[in-house]
């Protein structure tokens, strides 16, 4: 018997993953949080793409309120 499930197609899965971290100096002297990817592991595309993301998301803040637009919130209105 086969069962047939109807129901939009998108990403498999909306949760986060929590990545490996380390926290680390950067080059101006404060403590950060850097995720660490592990190569050799069966997610590491995965663990790359949400690396990417995190970056992205951080350098759009950062430029949103070096530009004075907003809080640096992340809201689309």
């Amino acid at each position: 018997m086969i069962k047939i499930i109807e129901k939009p197609i998108g990403r498999l899965s909306k949760t986060r993953r929590k990545l490996d971290s380390r926290q680390v100096v950067s080059a101006q002297g404060k403590r950060v949080k850097a995720g660490l990817a592990n190569p050799e592991s069966a997610s590491f595309s995965e663990d790359l793409l949400e690396s990417f993301a995190r970056s992205v998301a951080r350098a759009r803040r950062e430029n949103k309120l070096m530009a004075g637009h907003g809080n640096g919130d992340d809201d689309k209105g």
